[in-house]
């Protein structure tokens, strides 16, 4: 903990004290130096071993800024731009009016793929081709640009194609992203957990489920907690097409943590993660991010014409090129530069170049919040208090 950010510490092991998390780590680096470096609780509902520093866990969706990554790293190079058409790319992506969307709408999650007709399993979600010939022969769920709404699953498998179809190598995205980011950086972060990982540092998940959300209901929408329980709705086609039910809890097995799902399979690490987004913050040139796609990250892309309504969660988000933005409703950041995403249950990682910050905490007990979950914002709200006083 470097020195004038203890009360960041006090505010982590307030969550952990309360039992209000099972486990947690956060990683703060600012300006190039990690300022915060916290873990704490137990990795497993078994409370017989404590979360330690190298610890990775299921992130879910952080998974989709990860690929937002990957997606940055292929523009950079060329192989594709963010206004080019995927069906330039993907020909076969151009059936039932969807032939004008751009990469960036497809990225920013415009493009109305949310909930896609393929009966989804953990023993089926690595097959790629099948699912992206499902992807592309699918009817949008609205009319591609006018809304967003959460592609919890389907921008993953959208993305992996344009890699794998322009990519010299013919790279899906869990190589690239292995190959391109995570190792080039030394970050423990996977799309894919190779055969050899020490089993051990993976802190399991505690989950929730469908009745959970109305026994425990903080944030989360109801119309969305109403939906996610009715067959046949937007969210329910989205969110539960792989989990029956279960719950996202069901998702933190052997066969999901080897697939390299790129929007909500990915395994990382508090000090990965920040690692990572270190160098986003830090401008990019690490990783050879262009000047363009820093200018096209830090501005975001631009709104669907019909608003931000969220058509899956009910509510407003801000997506942009793979990651999600602040905006009125969440200022998640100091400064509208930042780019991250948040994932089910709680956990936050982003990067905000214009206050040189990457952040990342993430938990293994997950919430029934929205965004903004109380063992995190402490944390956050504490860490930029330090800033205010610092400076």
């Amino acid at each position: 903990m470097a020195p004038g950010f203890e009360p960041v510490a006090h505010a982590f092991a307030a969550a952990i004290e309360a039992q209000a998390a099972l486990g947690a780590a956060c990683s703060i680096i600012y300006r190039g130096d990690c300022v915060v470096d916290l873990q704490g609780g137990w990795r497993s509902k078994s409370r017989t071993q404590e979360w330690q520093g190298d610890d990775i866990a299921l992130v879910y969706s952080l998974t989709k800024g990860l690929t937002g990554m990957a997606c940055a790293v292929a523009v950079s190079r060329g192989l594709f731009a963010y206004e080019e058409r995927v069906v330039d790319i993907w020909p076969e992506f151009g059936t039932h009016g969807k032939n004008a969307v751009t990469v960036g709408e497809a990225l920013s999650e415009q493009a109305g793929l949310a909930a896609i007709d393929f009966k989804l399993t953990r023993g089926n979600m690595g097959d790629e081709g099948a699912i992206c010939a499902a992807i592309a022969a699918q009817k949008p769920n609205w009319a591609p640009g006018t809304h967003s709404g959460n592609h919890a699953y389907t921008l993953g498998w959208i993305a992996s194609e344009l890699i794998h179809r322009r990519d010299p190598q013919g790279r899906r995205l869990p190589q690239f992203f292995a190959e391109e980011i995570a190792r080039p950086l030394g970050a423990d972060v996977y799309l894919g957990l190779p055969e050899d990982f020490d089993r051990s540092r993976i802190a399991r998940i505690k989950g929730f489920g469908m009745a959970d959300l109305f026994i425990h209901h903080t944030t989360m929408p109801w119309p969305l907690t109403i939906k996610m329980c009715l067959p046949g709705t937007l969210a329910f086609r989205t969110l539960n097409n792989p989990l029956i039910l279960e719950g996202p809890g069901a998702l933190d097995c052997e066969d999901f943590w080897r697939v390299g799902q790129g929007a909500a399979g990915g395994m990382a690490s508090a000090r990965g993660l920040a690692t990572l987004y270190q160098a986003f913050a830090g401008g990019g040139e690490k990783l050879g991010i262009s000047p363009q796609v820093m200018d096209a990250l830090r501005q975001g892309h631009a709104y669907p014409s019909k608003g931000l309504k969220d058509q899956v969660l009910t509510a407003d988000m801000y997506y942009s090129h793979g990651f999600e933005k602040p905006f009125a409703e969440w200022e998640y950041a100091r400064t509208r530069s930042a780019f991250g995403s948040f994932a089910v249950g709680g956990s936050l990682a982003f990067a905000d170049p214009e206050d040189g910050v990457a952040y990342a905490w993430i938990t293994n007990q997950l919430g029934t919040g929205k965004w903004d979950d109380p063992r995190e914002k402490i944390v956050r709200d504490a860490f930029y208090a330090c800033l205010e006083r610092n400076a």
